[in-house]
């Protein structure tokens, strides 16, 4: 079974940036990625092919660079979706985004360093 973040993304991250920023991006990425799912869930119940679209855009791109790739992979599957105009039957890849989040939330949280 593969790491639910690749170790290797976040210390190089971590080379290039510091840590503290990395601390700050990991924050930011916790903070806003419950309210794309939020806004998969709504588009989903809207029928809105487009928003759910943009939203798994964004958690795609903003997942692959913290090197949570599996989400992101999931997440792009949902874009592909969104881009193809028919997200009917989503609903159970949307919930399994869900319990994925919960994972890497909690992974990438385990690698804020503190000072």
């Amino acid at each position: 079974m593969a790491a639910v973040i690749d170790p290797n993304t976040v210390e190089e991250l971590k080379t290039t940036l510091g840590a503290d920023f990395v601390n700050e991006l990991i924050d930011t990425y916790c903070a806003e990625t419950p309210g794309l799912l939020d806004q998969l869930h709504l588009a989903l119940s809207q029928n809105d092919a487009e928003s759910f679209r943009r939203a798994a855009h964004s958690m795609k791109s903003s997942s692959a660079s913290l090197g949570a790739l599996e989400f992101s992979a999931q997440a792009r599957e949902l874009e592909f979706l969104g881009k193809s105009g028919d997200i009917s039957g989503a609903d159970e890849k949307v919930a399994g985004l869900n319990t994925a989040y919960v994972q890497v939330a909690r992974a990438l949280r385990a690698l804020v360093t503190y000072p």
